[in-house]
């Protein structure tokens, strides 16, 4: 859930509010509504990215440098992106060439999104979800807009996502490791193979970053499989992504960097190392380690909500800060909220939080005294930083990173923009 709600959520909501127990999702009917909005009235070469940390960084950086490609002489590429979740608004869950979509396109694509489900009865056998909405919809908008490729980013798993509706000629994956074991499978080897199971046959390159030895052995057989290149993308790659970002950051954006150019060269475009860099340059990713200043406080915010994404958050902040001092936390008892607590055992003071209503928090609960509603809860971790001359984390759901950054006042509207022509 976003921090703002708009009129034009309740139809890319709808179905899944409605649903009746025990029932899942249906591809086969984001498929059918798909086809009623048009959604792949044009064949766009498609950029997936998958993982399980690190994906809206690594689709970002993507588009950016999507963008700063050259079609034809003079003319650069277009470029849809459709990412999940939203930051302040799920408008920013769409955008063309950077820029979220407009507040009255969003409400007119909501309409068309309920003419579409209307003209295309349920079956019973499941129900559209908002992910699938979402990217159903997006990437008809963008097509209409004139967009020459879509980056794809997965909501939930890769085989039995959405994105697995369309057929990626280059597929970048961040690091996976075990999370969501309840819709993707009870072991690691389950969600990998999940996430991996969006390659196909008119996949031509597959571009990773290195993964335990589980995954990567998953990573291989799938790019042998289908004849796929596999490329590994590090931190010391040969890239345009601006020097100084946080290690796991400049990680993920070598990822999309690298998986865009290979897309690039598949079609025959042009790329041109200047406009990479300025593209590049102007990418702006709030709630993935980003730092902001409020009231004079130093704040990062992260959606880190497994125990390893939360070390290397807490990693980076003491490198960039230099001290562990106060943290605010947001973990529902669907994530390992003990294990998730423990990694911010260093920090003096830790605020724990609550930020979605249709959550609950009684792991949270059990470990502390308090756990506060999140807008009193980052008033407190603030103006505690304040008092004690320190900074404050903000680490939590993607729900509660964007109730952050709607308190810390962040523009979320521009993801990057491109090189003019």
């Amino acid at each position: 859930m976003t921090a703002q709600h708009l009129p034009g959520d309740a139809p890319f909501f709808e179905e899944w509010r409605t649903k009746l127990q025990g029932t899942r999702r249906s591809l086969e009917r984001a498929r059918a509504v798909g086809q009623a909005l048009g959604t792949w009235d044009r064949t766009l070469p498609v950029l997936v990215v998958v993982g399980s940390k690190g994906k809206g960084t690594a689709a970002v950086h993507a588009a950016a440098t999507l963008s700063a490609a050259l079609v034809d002489v003079g003319r650069p590429a277009h470029t849809g992106l459709v990412s999940s979740p939203g930051l302040r608004t799920n408008r920013e869950r769409m955008r063309f060439d950077g820029l979220a979509i407009s507040p009255d396109e969003y409400e007119q694509l909501a309409r068309s999104l309920v003419r579409a489900r209307t003209a295309v009865p349920p079956t019973g056998d499941g129900y559209l979800s908002p992910t699938g909405s979402f990217t159903i919809t997006g990437a008809a908008w963008a097509a209409g807009l004139g967009a020459d490729v879509l980056v794809l980013e997965e909501g939930l798993g890769g085989l039995s996502d959405e994105v697995s509706l369309f057929d990626p000629l280059v597929v970048a994956v961040t690091k996976v490791f075990y999370e969501h074991g309840e819709q993707l499978g009870p072991t690691l080897d389950h969600v990998a193979r999940d996430l991996l199971g969006i390659v196909g046959p008119g996949t031509r390159t597959i571009v990773t970053v290195p993964q335990d030895a589980e995954v990567t052995a998953i990573v291989e057989e799938t790019a042998a499989k289908f004849g796929a290149e596999l490329v590994t993308a590090t931190t010391d790659s040969p890239m345009s992504v601006p020097a100084g970002l946080a290690p796991i950051t400049r990680l993920n954006a070598a990822a999309g960097e690298t998986a865009a150019r290979a897309l690039a060269s598949a079609l025959g475009w042009r790329v041109d190392e200047a406009r990479v860099a300025a593209a590049l340059a102007s990418v702006r990713v709030p709630g993935r380690l980003s730092r902001h200043m409020l009231d004079g406080v130093p704040v990062m915010v992260d959606g880190a909500i497994s125990p390893e994404g939360i070390a290397a958050t807490v990693a980076d902040y003491l490198r960039w800060h230099g001290r562990l001092d106060t943290v605010v936390a947001s973990f529902p008892d669907t994530k390992d909220v003990a294990a998730c607590f423990a990694e911010l055992r260093g920090f003096e003071r830790v605020i724990p939080s609550r930020a979605d209503d249709y959550l609950t928090f009684t792991k949270a609960e059990a470990l502390y005294d308090e756990v506060l509603d999140a807008r009193t809860a980052l008033a407190r971790g603030v103006k505690t930083a304040r008092t004690q001359g320190g900074g404050c984390l903000m680490i939590g759901t993607q729900s509660y990173v964007a109730i952050a950054l709607d308190v810390l006042d962040v523009a979320t509207e521009t993801a990057f923009v491109p090189p003019s022509a």
